[in-house]
C-alpha cells in the first residue's frame, strides 16, 4: 500500500502529491495525449518534463519527480524573472516545440504548445548566472499549436501587467524571449502576432475561469473565489490600453 505522501503547494486545479521520488497528480482530461507527449519528450528532450511512469491504484498519474525550486509564489525573488531566466526558459519552450514539430502529436499544425508556462509549472536550479529554468511541469493542457502560442504565453505570465506596471518592460521581455528562441536560425516566430495572441490568451483565460466555476467545476471555483477573474480581466484592459507601446518595445533592436 502506497503512503499518503506529501502535498506539494501551488495546485489550484489538480491534486499533487510527492512520495518518494515519484509525484501522483489528478489525471487531465486527455490522460493518453499527456502520456504519450511525455514519453515522447523523455526519448527526444530528456529532462525536460517529468518521466511518464504509469497510473496508481487510486488512478492518479505518476511522473517522476524532478529536484529543483519551483516559485509557486506569486513574484516571491525577482532573480526567478531575470533575463538570464528568460532566455533559459525561452530555450527550453524551442526544445518542445523542435521534438515536436512533425509528429503524429501535432496533427499537422505546426507543434505541440504546453499552454499552460507559468512559473509555478517551471523548475528551476541556480546556477552562476542565478536561478534558471530546467524543466516545465503540469502538462494537462498540452495540445497542437502555434510555435508563438507558447511564447506569448511566457510573456504575460514572466513579466508584469496591470496597474502601474510599465508596458514598455514587457514589450522587453517578450522581445528577449523572442530573441533567445529563435536564436540561431530566426524567423520562426511571427512578432507582429505575438500582442494580439497575448490579448487573446488573457482574455480566454478569465472567460475560461468564470465559466468553468459557473459549471461547477472545483478548481475553476476556488480560482473565481480567490479572484482570478477580475484580476485577469483587468490584465486584460491594460494590455489593450498599452497594446501600442508594448508592441513598440517589442519591435525595437
Amino acid at each position: 500500500m502506497v503512503g499518503t505522501g506529501e502535498t506539494l503547494p501551488g495546485g489550484f486545479v489538480a491534486e499533487v502529491v510527492r512520495i518518494g521520488d515519484t509525484v501522483r497528480r489528478t489525471p487531465p482530461a486527455d490522460a493518453a495525449f499527456a502520456a504519450a507527449l511525455l514519453r515522447h519528450l523523455a526519448a527526444t528532450a530528456p529532462g525536460i518534463a517529468p518521466a511518464y511512469l504509469g497510473t496508481d491504484e487510486r488512478g492518479r498519474q505518476v511522473l517522476s519527480h524532478i529536484e529543483g525550486l519551483v516559485p509557486w509564489r506569486d513574484r516571491e525573488d525577482r532573480a526567478f524573472f531575470a533575463d538570464a531566466a528568460l532566455t533559459r526558459l525561452a530555450g527550453l519552450i524551442r526544445a518542445v516545440h523542435d521534438a515536436c514539430a512533425g509528429t503524429d502529436l501535432a496533427a499537422g499544425a505546426e507543434t505541440v504548445c504546453h499552454r499552460d508556462l507559468s512559473p509555478k509549472n517551471t523548475v528551476y536550479r541556480v546556477e552562476p548566472a542565478g536561478p534558471v529554468p530546467v524543466a516545465l511541469l503540469d502538462w494537462d493542457l498540452a495540445g497542437p499549436g502555434r510555435r508563438v502560442e507558447d511564447v506569448a504565453f511566457a510573456g504575460w505570465h514572466w513579466a508584469t501587467l496591470g496597474g502601474d506596471a510599465d508596458p514598455t518592460e514587457l514589450g522587453r521581455c517578450c522581445r528577449l524571449l523572442c530573441d533567445a528562441y529563435d536564436r540561431p536560425t530566426g524567423g520562426l516566430l511571427p512578432r507582429g502576432e505575438l500582442v494580439g495572441v497575448m490579448l487573446d490568451q488573457v482574455e480566454g483565460t478569465w472567460r475560461g475561469i468564470d465559466t468553468g466555476a459557473d459549471r461547477d467545476e472545483p478548481g475553476m471555483r476556488r480560482l473565481r473565489a480567490a479572484g482570478a477573474v477580475e484580476t485577469v480581466r483587468g490584465w486584460h484592459d491594460w494590455l489593450r490600453r498599452h497594446r501600442r507601446t508594448v508592441e513598440v518595445a517589442l519591435a525595437a533592436r
